[in-house]
């Protein structure tokens, strides 16, 4: 088992990619905690993870907040006494025109995608420094590469994502502390459910010019997830893994 005796805290995690990396997680010897809004769905997760005999900690919190940010890193160090993975994929995400976004919109997103990814690699740093380094996993996207219609927010979001992890390995890599991230592609999760159930158009037009033309698995980006997180990535610093099917190839 590859994380066998580590212990990993994932925010935004209460399904979707969360989710997925959370029971590859737990089935590759990592104890969990799992930090969301979403009390429901992360007692249900916990509930399918601790079946297969995994360890999971659910924390319900605003992941954009610094007091929760710096509650879940105290909270699942007191309980599994270290920190040694940090995966940060909270998400919140506008979808509208350019020109209809408000302030309200533009300060929740930068709060939860960008700002709180920043301030938890902080809060988590001297954890690390503890155990002599650790893993981060930030969540970027192909939208932080390549702009789309009625998704400006997000993507200026994960533009940011993308140079975050550039930018935190020159001051961490010397400390063994590897900042990289996983740039998915079209990937199939409740939200993208949720947008196709809207707008069935989006599911053609995500997948019409790609070299694999179907949308990926929440479980395919776990995959990518689990490798940067584990010791076969040590030399990896500063990393955008694209996972997508081929969507920039084009």
């Amino acid at each position: 088992m590859e994380l066998q005796g580590k212990t990993a805290l994932i925010t935004g995690g209460a399904q979707g990619i969360g989710a997925a990396t959370a029971r590859l997680f737990a089935k590759e010897g990592a104890q969990i905690a799992i930090a969301d809004l979403d009390g429901e769905r992360l007692n249900g997760l916990r509930s399918d993870i601790e079946k297969t005999g995994g360890k999971m900690l659910p924390i319900v919190a605003d992941c954009g907040k610094l007091p929760d940010i710096k509650r879940m890193i105290s909270e699942t160090t007191n309980l599994w006494g270290s920190l040694d993975i940090l995966v940060l994929g909270a998400i919140y995400r506008p979808t509208k025109p350019f020109m209809d976004v408000n302030e309200a919109d533009l300060d929740l997103a930068l709060a939860v995608n960008v700002k709180g990814y920043f301030l938890a690699v902080q809060e988590a740093v001297p954890e690390f420094k503890k155990t002599g380094g650790g893993k981060v996993v930030l969540i970027s996207s192909t939208f932080g590469f390549a702009g789309a219609p009625n998704f400006s927010v997000y993507c200026t979001c994960k533009g940011a994502i993308v140079n975050m992890a550039r930018a935190l390995t020159y001051e961490l890599a010397n400390e063994g502390i590897n900042v990289n991230a996983v740039a998915p592609g079209p990937i199939m999760t409740e939200g993208m459910r949720e947008l196709i159930a809207s707008d069935p158009s989006i599911e053609t037009h995500r997948t019409a010019n790609m070299p694999l033309p179907r949308f990926g698995t929440p479980e395919e980006i776990a995959e990518a997830i689990l490798f940067l997180s584990s010791d076969r990535s040590t030399y990896i610093h500063g990393h955008n893994l694209i996972v997508d099917g081929g969507y920039l190839a084009v």
